[in-house]
């Protein structure tokens, strides 16, 4: 599952026809991604870790202009055109350098760390051994049985140990200091409000908002859920 699951970032096609033309960003010699808004005179920036076959220029082709700040997305090492290997090593050092080149190229911003689906996981990771203003989880999961168990319901209990690499974003969400927002949706066939409940339940003094109508792909493209976002970052 785990081999499916990154090619999901390594396989996937660009958009033939962007809503928003993603600018390349060469973060360093290995890391490349995409943004957009880059020179926006905004007091917030955005990282943004986009879910299975939203790479970086796909998360930011659909959503890079939702928000009128700095956003921000990097293709995880050994993926697109980034150089390495994929790994959950990879993954978590890739939200870290980005990190760390944002910080340097805006210095003084806050910074909200929002994460969609697979993506939910690394995000909550840089929350933990960073320093951020917010902290999003769109349609998240505690470990990536919640995600696999959608697809192939036999990781359950002891069979968790089968899962290689597993992300555990409940147990990343522990070291969290920022401010936490679970955001789910009753219409979410994929990680719906109940397991959002749960996720909610395991991080201290988060806040959890459920929307009536809103599809697993659809979080960013509802004018309620962009309203409750940029009400946060307020």
């Amino acid at each position: 599952m785990q081999t499916v699951s990154y090619s999901f970032y390594t396989n996937v096609k660009r958009l033939k026809d962007p809503k928003y033309e993603p600018v390349h960003i060469q973060y360093s010699d290995d890391l490349s991604g995409y943004g957009y808004n880059l020179e926006k005179d905004t007091n917030q920036i955005i990282l943004y870790f986009g879910g299975s076959r939203y790479i970086a220029y796909n998360s930011v082709g659909y959503f890079g202009g939702v928000f009128d700040m700095p956003f921000l997305s990097a293709d995880h090492y050994g993926s697109q055109n980034s150089k390495g290997r994929i790994s959950l090593k990879s993954m978590k050092q890739t939200a870290e350098d980005l990190y760390d080149w944002s910080i340097q190229q805006y210095p003084g911003r806050k910074i909200t760390v929002m994460g969609h689906s697979y993506g939910t996981g690394i995000a909550t990771y840089l929350a933990s051994v960073r320093d951020c203003d917010n902290l999003i989880i769109m349609s998240g999961y505690r470990d990536l049985s919640d995600l696999y168990n959608k697809f192939i319901p036999v990781f359950w209990g002891p069979t968790k140990l089968f899962i290689t690499e597993n992300i555990h974003l409940s147990k990343y969400a522990q070291n969290v200091q920022c401010d936490t927002y679970v955001i789910g949706s009753k219409a979410d066939i994929t990680l719906g409000a109940q397991l959002q409940q749960k996720i909610h339940e395991q991080i201290e003094g988060s806040e959890l908002k459920i929307f009536e109508a809103v599809h697993h792909i659809d979080y960013l493209n509802d004018p309620e859920v962009i309203d409750y976002i940029n009400e946060i970052m307020k």
